[in-house]
């Protein structure tokens, strides 16, 4: 059901193609591009911080979820395709969510489960007799194309016409790439993997940071821990690529929210072969469902898992776990790509708004976790807005 968006970028490509796919996106991530990216972080964490002095008085009810999805698709605008996307924000916003939220609900009807058993039948096929749910979901996805598949094609134009920008940037990036034959991705490759890196790049990342905030504000201890870090580290500057390693806690706060609220709450295999996993015969061609969720609560490996403790991710902490016990970025050959620019991405935020904002749930909030294809709060996260007294302005 992803494919109608995301085409065949990493996430939905398999096979050679993926194969070749994944070879030339790779280098893109690599640390030496993440500094470039980290600037333009940085410059739009200060433009959301001042548009929220500007227009937010203290005890402003703030939806978190819009808020984080706001400023870390400005991110993904400024770092991947060197645009600004705020004057469409709000309506890639929503249209993402309704993409998402109409695939997530179809993977989980019985009529859709029940359909594609059906002789002929797709699950496309069976999706779209489910009417208004595939009308709201096919109309997201024409959003997103145009979006998309316009700075696409401007940016091929300018490439055809030997126009060069100044700052990198992940498009160019994939415009200017070459394969072990010297061949460049087609336009429709590189659409995909920009739709793809566009939609998760910010999707992820915002939810994680509204989780953290939200559970920061139910652990005062441990935010103000968060904050002695950030006024500690950083005098009130804009933090730099270099800066995240220097905040330990703040990155372990994240990492903690990914665990217990991972956006990517389950990913799926298919055997090859048959095989026994865990007493239990699975059969060629079975798709089988990791639950990143469980995993990341399983007393064998989480002592008290339900419980918010960001020094799980201190020390030598994770070296005592399985491997997998943690795997918010997925695992093994097909692990995020983009993982190193997202944790970048999440730190660098949190703490650039931490330096001037405190956020405080707003009470009887209905927390109800919504498993589309990422991990949504059903209901948003309502939160007050409050201004940290005599701190520095980042800038």
């Amino acid at each position: 059901l992803l494919t109608r968006v995301l085409g065949r970028g990493l996430v939905t490509n398999e096979g050679p193609s993926w194969q070749r796919q994944r070879a030339l996106v790779q280098p893109m991530f690599a640390r030496r591009h993440l500094a470039p990216f980290a600037d333009h972080m940085g410059r739009a964490g200060t433009a959301t911080l001042a548009q929220w002095e500007r227009d937010h008085p203290d005890g402003k009810r703030l939806e978190m979820v819009q808020e984080m999805s706001a400023l870390t698709l400005d991110v993904v605008g400024r770092a991947l395709v060197g645009a600004d996307f705020s004057d469409r924000a709000n309506e890639f916003g929503v249209a993402l969510g309704d993409v998402l939220h109409n695939v997530g609900a179809a993977g989980r009807s019985v009529v859709v489960q029940a359909g594609v058993r059906l002789p002929g039948m797709t699950v496309e096929r069976a999706f779209r007799a489910q009417v208004p749910r595939w009308r709201a979901y096919a109309a997201g996805a024409d959003v997103l194309d145009e979006i998309v598949g316009g700075l696409v094609d401007r940016r091929l134009a300018e490439a055809a016409a030997g126009r060069t920008r100044d700052e990198e940037d992940l498009l160019g990036l994939l415009v200017g790439a070459r394969d072990e034959a010297g061949e460049p991705m087609t336009r429709t490759q590189v659409r995909d993997e920009l739709m793809t890196f566009v939609t998760a790049g910010h999707e992820t990342t915002a939810n994680g940071l509204a989780w953290m905030w939200m559970l920061l504000s139910q652990h005062p201890e441990a935010r103000e821990q968060l904050l002695a870090e950030v006024d500690g580290v950083l005098g009130g500057r804009t933090p730099t690529a270099e800066d995240a390693e220097r905040l330990p806690w703040t990155t372990a706060c994240f990492e903690e929210a990914m665990r217990l609220y991972p956006p990517v709450w389950h990913v799926q295999r298919q055997a090859k072969a048959d095989d026994v996993v865990g007493g239990y015969h699975v059969e060629a061609g079975s798709v089988v469902i990791v639950s990143t969720w469980l995993t990341h609560r399983d007393p064998a490996a989480w002592p008290n898992p339900a419980g918010f403790d960001p020094r799980r991710f201190l020390g030598d902490a994770p070296k005592q776990r399985p491997r997998h016990a943690y795997f918010p970025f997925g695992g093994g050959r097909r692990v995020c790509v983009g993982q190193g620019f997202a944790m970048l991405e999440a730190v660098l935020l949190a703490a650039i708004v931490a330096q001037r904002f405190t956020f405080d749930l707003v009470p009887g909030a209905d927390l109800t976790p919504d498993p589309t294809v990422t991990l949504r709060p059903l209901y948003g996260l309502p939160m007050t807005l409050q201004r940290r007294e005599g701190a520095a302005a980042a800038g």
